[in-house]
Parts: C-alpha cells; sequence; structure tokens
C-alpha cells in the first residue's frame, strides 16, 4: 500500500527512497559488525552471557577483562536489538511508500 502524496508532504525534503534504502542498507551492515562481536565473545568465553554477568555477580571473575567484557558484551546485545528495530521500522518504511512519492 503506497502512502499518498498528502501524507508525503510533513516528510523531510531531504528524506528520499534512495536515502531509505542508503540507511538500510548501514543498518544491516551494523547489525552484522554487532553479531560478529557477540560470537567473538562467546567464543571467548564459552558460555551465554547471562551465565557470565551471573559467574561476575558471584564474585567469581577478575575485572579485567571479565567485567569489561561483560560491559561491552552486554552493550552490543543492546545495540543489536534497537539496531534490528530500526531495520524492520526501514523496510517497513520502504515496502509502505511508491517508489515515485519519493525519489
Amino acid at each position: 500500500m503506497a502512502v499518498n502524496a498528502a501524507k508525503m508532504e510533513g516528510w523531510p525534503p531531504n528524506l528520499s527512497r534512495r536515502s531509505l534504502t542508503d540507511m538500510l542498507e548501514e543498518a544491516r551492515g551494523r547489525e552484522n559488525l554487532l553479531r560478529t562481536q557477540i560470537e567473538r565473545f562467546e567464543h571467548r568465553y564459552s558460555q551465554k552471557l547471562e551465565d557470565l554477568e551471573a559467574r561476575l555477580d558471584r564474585g567469581e571473575g577478575s575485572e579485567h577483562p571479565d567485567w569489561e567484557d561483560s560491559i561491552a558484551w552486554r552493550n552490543s546485545v543492546e545495540i543489536l536489538t534497537r539496531q534490528s528495530q530500526l531495520r524492520s521500522l526501514l523496510e517497513w518504511t520502504l515496502r509502505s511508500i511508491s517508489p515515485l512519492q519519493t525519489s
């Protein structure tokens, strides 16, 4: 279903189908980088993040690198979640508009 011209009037003038497509590709690239980073942590610790965090909460493990890694790992997981939501929004937006209305 295409967005009609009246709905498009409120959009920023520099927002085009091409810019949305570029943003979508960037979002996918960031997701891939975050997944790679998460996989490295999983390989390094051979356990789930939640298990590492529980171990650290019990006082097991060192401040460096375990605590720092758990923080970076948790941040990566949370950013990946938000990035996936952004990608979904961009995909939905691109499906909802026709190329002629946004180019």
